[in-house]
């Protein structure tokens, strides 16, 4: 059993599970006694002064990077970039030109219908095309999306998102049937002229 005096006569206070009366306390507890050493207090005793050094001048220390450098996509593509912007080291990197799609249905691009792809590329594809279109060349999002119609055996989900691109409410859109939504979303605008 080790005994602890404090550096502060009279200290009655508590140092992990080790209680201390007039500035002295008993453990075994090698945490509390390393802890104590280090800091000054006198453990059976001795007492192990601190080393004091001088503090340090930030003008002497060798600086090192730590992690990643940020990189912008925009300016420095590469190949392995998942959904990088358009365009991206062939226009002004930060001019109308050059756009990010996003992630799946984040904005400013709009939502691509139908249902994400497993496929990373053929999502990716997918995504930049529509951003393409709608954020550089100015097309209307609902003519971008009518061409991107799902087919009519794509599942209700798809048909769901379909209709919120072309302006649907999600919840009437999902509370309507799939045969409803192709009814009303699916006709190809050659069948509404005639």
């Amino acid at each position: 059993m080790a005994r602890i005096t404090a550096p502060v006569q009279g200290y009655n206070g508590t140092i992990g599970d080790v209680v201390f009366e007039n500035g002295v306390a008993e453990t075994d507890n090698p945490a509390v006694i390393a802890y104590c050493r280090g800091a000054g207090y006198t453990v059976d005793g001795e007492t192990i002064e601190a080393a004091h050094e001088p503090p340090v001048d930030s003008r002497d220390v060798e600086r090192v990077r730590l992690g990643t450098p940020l990189r912008d996509a925009a300016v420095d593509p590469w190949p392995e970039d998942f959904l990088p912007p358009t365009n991206a080291g062939q226009a002004d990197p930060h001019g109308p030109q050059v756009v990010s799609p996003g992630a799946h249905a984040v904005p400013p691009a709009p939502i691509v219908p139908g249902p994400v792809s497993p496929d990373p590329d053929e999502q990716q594809a997918a995504e930049t095309e529509v951003a393409q279109r709608v954020l550089v060349e100015g097309q209307p999002a609902t003519v971008v999306a009518e061409r991107s119609r799902p087919p009519q055996s794509a599942p209700k989900a798809a048909w769901v998102d379909y209709a919120v691109s072309q302006g649907a409410d999600r919840g009437e859109a999902e509370a309507t049937s799939k045969a409803d939504l192709i009814d009303r979303y699916g006709r190809d605008q050659a069948d509404e002229e005639k």
